[in-house]
């Protein structure tokens, strides 16, 4: 029987340990019907604050700009990118994470470690589209909940746990830092020379 999503997002945010035990053998339309929910609400709102114009600056705070009228398709058009992109992230991220939870010890298989993504991006998908707190706050609390996702599915120690996290977020920014930084240089370099 499955439990109810707001219960799950109940268990996910303030008593991850027991909700990622009630999921582990859950199977995986399940677990893919939670993120889809969440993901579709992040994309509406995160489209939603992109309709009304709502800049953040980090120094000034908040501050909304006269709304401009949105065409329908290109909201739906957004809302669906934002969807998309969102899981995409989330399945590759949960691979790139399985290599380091393989590589410390985890062999409860990949699909564990994806419904551990899954879940961990509870607060993420939650608070995430609130300018300047959202992502911070909700990125931080989906990290901790990533530990105690891979600890509790894939029976690894606190330590490995953690370190395989850290270990696939560094590493990935890392990797986005240099891939970005060779584009840009790429581009510098190209207008540099045409002129």
């Amino acid at each position: 029987m499955s439990t109810p999503i707001l219960e799950k997002i109940r268990g996910f945010m303030f008593n991850p340990s027991l909700a990622f035990r009630k999921v582990k053998d859950e199977e995986a339309g399940e677990t893919i019907k939670y993120l889809m929910v969440l993901a579709i609400f992040y994309a509406i709102m995160s489209t939603l604050l992109t309709v009304i114009n709502i800049f953040i600056h980090p120094f000034l705070g908040i501050s909304p700009m006269e709304p401009a009228p949105a065409e329908p398709l290109l909201i739906i058009s957004w809302i669906f990118v934002i969807l998309v992109i969102t899981l995409i992230i989330a399945v590759f991220f949960g691979l790139w994470l399985h290599l380091f939870v393989f590589l410390l010890g985890g062999r409860k298989g990949v699909w564990q470690t994806e419904k551990s993504v899954f879940y961990n991006l509870t607060p993420t998908l939650l608070l995430g589209w609130i300018p300047v707190i959202g992502p911070l706050v909700g990125g931080v609390w989906s990290v901790i909940i990533g530990v105690i996702g891979v600890k509790e599915l894939q029976d690894l120690s606190d330590t490995k746990a953690a370190l395989a996290v850290v270990l696939a977020i560094v590493i990935a920014a890392i990797l986005a830092v240099l891939i970005l930084g060779a584009m840009l240089l790429a581009v510098v370099s190209s207008l540099s020379m045409t002129v």
